[in-house]
């Protein structure tokens, strides 16, 4: 598994802004000592994996180019997703979803509920909901480009009575601590706690949320959210994200 582990932080070195690294580059940011990253680099660049160009750095082969064409073209977010949200919904014993933004609403596009809660919160999949309160609207909107930010923070100031510089803070709050938190916002009684995912290019267009009944949720929060955002962590990273 170390080895593993080893052979994939390599990988992950290389980024969009440094698509060739030297053996010390490589070294240091996957803090191994030189030689034995030369040993691990030697065998991935006889493999195919690696190739060492004439100013002796190295760079990802064209064979990743082919892996990549093997992906399924209709393996998408719901199919990545679904294994994460039952585990979710099966820790917490409450409703799991999915949620993406369509115009000015926020779909949902998946949802997870275990039946053993007497009293859950209920979210359907395909289900359109106002881009203006709650958490995963928080989450969603935090991450928008300011073009397509710009006329829904208006509508949201305007409804919620409030300020957009008000509102532009709070999206900041949400970036900065990866999460959002609602209680009460959309439907009284009813809290969420939602995460953003990432896709290859660094992008959030979709979230995780769990919702609960407030009551329930205010005695998990801390515990809930640690769980929501290393479940879209996970999700992330098999949708390609750094997490």
């Amino acid at each position: 598994m170390r080895s593993v582990q080893r052979i994939l932080a390599i990988f992950e070195s290389f980024t969009a802004e440094r698509s060739s690294l030297s053996l010390q580059e490589i070294a240091d940011r996957i803090e191994l000592p030189k030689s034995t990253t030369f040993r691990i680099v030697q065998s991935l660049e006889r493999a195919g994996y690696l190739v060492r160009l004439e100013d002796s750095q190295y760079c990802l082969s064209f064979r990743f180019t082919s892996l990549a064409g093997l992906v399924r073209s209709t393996l998408g977010i719901r199919e990545i997703a679904r294994p994460f949200l039952l585990t979710l919904a099966e820790e917490t014993k409450e409703t799991v979803s999915i949620h993406t933004i369509s115009g000015t609403d926020r779909v949902c596009i998946d949802s997870v509920s275990t039946a053993s809660a007497p009293l859950r919160a209920v979210v359907q999949a395909g289900e359109h909901i106002p881009l203006l309160k709650g958490s995963a609207s928080k989450v969603l909107m935090a991450y928008l480009p300011k073009t397509d930010l710009a006329p829904i923070v208006t509508s949201v100031a305007r409804a919620g009575k409030r300020t957009k510089s008000d509102v532009l803070d709070e999206l900041e709050r949400v970036r900065e601590q990866g999460y959002a938190v609602s209680h009460g916002e959309r439907l009284l009684g009813i809290s969420a706690i939602s995460a953003p995912i990432r896709d290859f290019n660094d992008e959030v267009h979709y979230c995780l949320s769990v919702g609960a009944p407030t009551v329930r949720m205010q005695m998990h929060e801390k515990e809930f959210i640690k769980l929501a955002v290393n479940a879209a962590k996970d999700i992330s990273r098999q949708f390609g994200g750094k997490a």
